[in-house]
């Protein structure tokens, strides 16, 4: 090997990562675009020339695996948690002083921290060099996407110091808004269905199957965390990540008191719309690591930080209608059709009004000036109507259920006491579209790119009736598909391909059994579970379900009489038979869950938890999973079993049978107390 060529390519690799820490790390560029591509370019044509010179960590090889057909999983080696929320002074004041009466004394310091709006990620580094990353997941396990953080150039591939021994970084991949509206402007041209925010563009890019189209997102990473490394102190943490290279967001403060941090907090309430980047709050952590250590955590929350979160941002616009939609079992869900408007650094054209009963509660019409904001900066939703705004003389006419079915024509049922209308046609093609888009999507089989659009397309060419078919297509007839070439064909159907092995709580409530949602399937899972031979299909589960009685599925922890019923009836019904026989010979992989004992102290140990009405420190289903982890049984429906009622604003009728039958309901802050 020429000892000038080994020379020259090691000097190349160091001026190219000089370079890229300046520039990704520092904020601070000394060499011009064109120059930077210059050093890649003479450093590839080198390497090609020599490549028993090429090493992983070169630069040059960000992109080089081949396209991947599935995500390993991946346990962690620390759990990754999720923070509790505060959402005002008093909130927080009262985190400041569980902290002080837990330490014991007065002098806490704290470090505040941009909340960055982000898919949290574990970078794992052994010996300095970067050998796995990895998603949150459900916070144990996580799925291999390392092929696809390679190509991200401010992941270091190695550290800039010697660090011996294995290193844990934490922090979040996100997409910076010009690539964003990029990435939607592609997309749209392309015909294909566009991100609604950042967040789930940057999803959505770390979790592509070929790393090449990774690569062309433009996504971009800031650490916040490690483990194994030295140091005393966050502050410490955050120069020692930037000193090895790993890069940090700069607008972070240490503060003594808790008016400094509600200084910090309210600054950049102000600024954040200047930031090429979302963000959706400040992290307060406890500055000492020997503090932290001594506080812990509770359920999955560390004690020593909390997310203060900004407020919902909100925006008046006008009902322009409101239509209705039909889901998968038919529930007709009234929607406003809104006169576009930005809210976040999201164009909002539709919000839900999830009933007839919360339509009458706030008393939306159409033509009506409406206050929306972004519930957690992600859901649309109406928060009132300005009915003083109304027109004298002008008729805003109060919204009522049609008797037909929007799609179809089908009758409109509504049973006494119920609060949906469901369209009664068992043939309505809004159903079967729906389902199939249940069983493709992100709480079934989580299929990317198989939205509304394409799912309607298969349709109306008589490629998919039942879920289990999407399967079966093949490669040739999507690339039959309006506006499919074959770089699209090939991306939807190996995604098809890596859904072949899904967790079997996932496949289970895929399937769109009636009265089966997250909860019950992930009862029947842990039912079958023990159940299963070794590296178990979809195949060995339904033969399982099928074998049991209505009496037996009974006697599952969690599943009542009528629900099953209704399992059982589902399972035998002879227009069920196609379906699920077929999804059978699918060749679906299912990953049974792992069962971990909970704590005889937790608050929640045994209880039967019912969540209602709109939550606003956690998503429902942050706060349905958090309950479950502390040993909670939640479920969809009051009963006389049931223990407490979690009851955000919009409550209807599950409110109002918890107190016909006395059960205790609370609010959402005494919920949060409660596991506090």
């Amino acid at each position: 090997m020429p000892p000038a060529a080994q020379k020259r390519i090691a000097d190349l690799r160091e001026r190219i990562e000089k370079a890229n820490y300046e520039y990704h790390v520092l904020d601070q560029p000394t060499i011009a675009d064109e120059a930077y591509d210059a050093l890649i370019r003479e450093l590839r044509e080198l390497e090609e020339k020599h490549p028993e010179l090429v090493t992983p960590e070169s630069p040059t090889q960000r992109v080089g695996a081949a396209p991947s057909t599935r995500f390993a999983p991946v346990e962690h080696a620390r759990p990754m948690l999720s923070l509790s929320n505060v959402f005002d002074e008093a909130e927080f004041r009262a985190f400041d002083q569980r902290v002080r009466k837990a330490l014991g004394r007065d002098d806490i310091g704290y470090v505040c921290e941009l909340k960055i709006d982000g898919l949290a990620i574990n970078l794992t580094y052994q010996d300095g060099t970067f050998v796995q990353g990895a998603t949150r997941g459900d916070g144990t396990t996580g799925e291999d996407v390392t092929a696809n953080l390679r190509t991200i150039k401010s992941i270091p591939l190695s550290f800039r110091q010697k660090v011996s021994g294995r290193v844990d970084v934490r922090g979040e991949v996100y997409l910076p808004k010009k690539s964003f509206e990029a990435t939607n402007k592609e997309r749209a041209e392309r015909g294909e269905p566009t991100f609604a925010n950042p967040r789930n563009a940057a999803a959505g890019a770390v979790r592509q199957l070929d790393p090449a189209a990774t690569a062309k997102r433009n996504l971009a990473f800031f650490a916040y965390s490690a483990a194994g490394l030295d140091v005393a102190s966050q502050a410490q943490l955050l120069q020692r990540l930037r000193d090895l290279g790993v890069r940090t967001n700069t607008h972070w403060r240490a503060a003594k008191e808790v008016d400094a941090v509600l200084a910090f907090v309210n600054e950049w309430r102000q600024k954040r719309q200047e930031l090429d980047y979302g963000t959706d709050g400040v992290v307060v952590k406890v500055d000492r690591i020997e503090d932290q250590e001594k506080l812990g955590f509770v359920a999955n929350n560390p004690r020593w930080a909390t997310a203060f979160k900004f407020p919902a941002e909100q925006a008046t616009t006008t009902i322009e209608d409101i239509l209705i939609y039909v889901g998968r079992t038919g529930v007709l869900t009234p929607v406003a059709a809104l006169a576009p408007v930005l809210v976040g650094g999201t164009t909002v054209k539709r919000a839900t009004l999830h009933n007839l009963d919360e339509v009458h509660r706030l008393d939306v019409r159409k033509g009506d000036r409406v206050v929306i904001q972004r519930a957690g900066d992600v859901i649309p939703e109406v928060v009132r109507a300005e009915v003083d705004a109304r027109e004298k003389g002008k008729d805003f006419p109060v919204f009522e259920m049609p008797e037909t079915c929007p799609v179809c024509g089908g009758d409109v049922e509504h049973s006494e006491g119920e609060v949906a209308y469901r369209c009664g046609n068992p043939a309505c093609p809004a159903k079967t579209g729906q389902r199939i888009g249940h069983f493709v999507g992100r709480g079934g089989m989580d299929i990317e790119g198989m939205g509304w659009a394409l799912v309607t397309q298969l349709q109306e060419r008589g490629y998919v009736a039942d879920p289990a078919d999407v399967f079966f297509l093949s490669k040739e007839q999507l690339l039959g598909l309006d506006r499919f070439a074959e770089k699209s064909a090939t991306n939807i159907y190996e995604r098809i391909q890596a859904a072949r092995r899904r967790p079997l709580a996932r496949v289970l409530n895929a399937l769109g059994m009636p009265h089966v949602g997250w909860t019950t399937s992930e009862d029947l899972a842990k039912w079958l579970a023990p159940k299963l031979p070794d590296k178990p299909r979809f195949a060995d589960a339904l033969r399982l379900l099928r074998e049991a009685s209505a009496e037996d599925l009974q006697a599952i922890e969690g599943v009542g009489a009528i629900v099953a019923k209704s399992i059982y009836d589902h399972l035998h019904d002879p227009e069920e038979q196609r379906g699920l026989d077929r999804l059978a010979e699918a060749n679906i992989e299912v990953v049974p869950p792992v069962v971990r004992a909970i704590a005889a102290s937790s608050p929640l140990a045994g209880k039967t938890v019912v969540f209602t009405g709109n939550l606003e420190n956690r998503s429902r289903e942050d706060a349905e999973a958090l309950a479950k982890s502390l040993g909670a049984k939640v479920t969809g429906s009051v009963s006389a079993k049931t223990d407490l009622v979690v009851a955000g604003p919009g409550a209807g009728s599950k409110l109002e049978k918890a107190r016909q039958l006395g059960v205790k309901v609370v609010d959402e802050a005494t919920f949060e107390a409660m596991l506090r």
